[in-house]
């Protein structure tokens, strides 16, 4: 979808289509998640962006716990 960008005081903004609306559930006055990675724009909920900061502590959480053992792993056999 090809959207073109407008100024708005001393802003760029973005008018999102009413489908993409609905399909996030964001509502006038909702608070959303802007993040660049790369070249890219990624818009989540707020309760979206949580839950995935959830998941990356929780994983970072696992990595760490059990690193010596992936690190061996990592050795291969000798």
């Amino acid at each position: 979808m090809l959207k073109q960008t407008i100024t708005v005081d001393d802003s760029v903004s973005v008018c999102i289509p009413q489908e993409i609306v609905e399909a996030l559930g964001f509502t006038p006055g909702s608070e959303i998640n802007l993040e660049v990675v790369g070249n890219t724009l990624i818009i989540r909920s707020l309760t979206e962006a949580q839950r995935a900061e959830e998941f990356i502590q929780t994983f970072e959480s696992i990595l760490e716990r059990r690193k010596s053992a992936y690190e061996e792993l990592a050795k291969g056999e000798s």
